[in-house]
């Protein structure tokens, strides 16, 4: 979740008449900030795309069971640079534009995330680096303590020094929670077009809990934990 700024490559997966607003806008899922012409993204105490949720491979995925179509799925995603595929999925997702998203692509790299069978030991912290403007952080404030669903995918790293510079830093335990949260986890860069980002993706739909937020010189910390959900 990231302030995302209003232009004409994002506008093509947004709501059409934020480009015409002439005010702010706010609704369940994000606020529009006029003035700054981005889109604020909430973080939600439900899992608004659980009904649409299917678990389209094999629960359990070994390596070597790895096919070109889940291949594709991951490369599509992981390789932004050539392609939209992960600002499309995204932002379609953080927007609900529920006719505009693609549920079968969706299904599909979150039935990865959740079947991969992880030969790659988890990491006791993943980091991500972000901009977020004084709304998110107050989202997080908000939200100390207490849960909130992934409206999207996120990648994660295992190495802080390759974060993206922003003005803050999510910083993700694995450490001291149960092995079925960390089923929405999964450590993905040795089939990422980009291996030295040493990636780890988090599926959308995913339960997390906000430990704390600090700010330390010059960035955020805000230190969040994956959590059990009764509901998948």
């Amino acid at each position: 979740m990231m302030g995302c700024v209003l232009n004409a490559q994002t506008n093509a997966y947004l709501p059409k008449d934020l480009a015409t607003l002439t005010t702010d806008f706010e609704n369940d899922f994000f606020f529009f900030n006029y003035s700054t012409n981005t889109v604020n993204c909430k973080l939600l105490s439900i899992n608004p795309y659980q009904s649409f949720f299917k678990q389209l491979y094999p629960s359990i995925i070994n390596h070597y069971e790895l096919d070109n179509d889940m291949l594709d799925v991951i490369h599509s995603y992981t390789d932004s640079q050539s392609n939209e595929c992960y600002m499309k999925t995204n932002l379609n997702l953080l927007s609900a534009l529920f006719d505009d998203i693609d549920w079968i692509y969706v299904n599909k790299l979150r039935s990865l995330i959740r079947g991969l069978s992880q030969t790659t030991q988890f990491k006791p912290i993943y980091y991500r680096g972000l901009t977020l403007s004084d709304d998110e952080i107050q989202y997080y404030f908000d939200r100390r303590n207490d849960y909130y669903y992934t409206t999207s995918f996120t990648s994660f790293t295992i190495d802080r020094l390759l974060i993206y510079p922003g003005n803050a830093v999510l910083m993700l335990r694995t450490d001291s929670c149960s092995e079925k949260a960390r089923i929405n986890l999964a450590n993905i860069w040795q089939w990422s077009r980009f291996v030295d980002e040493k990636e780890a993706l988090l599926a959308v739909g995913a339960k997390l809990k906000v430990l704390s937020v600090h700010f330390y010189g010059c960035k955020w910390e805000i230190e969040i934990e994956l959590a059990e959900d009764d509901t998948t």
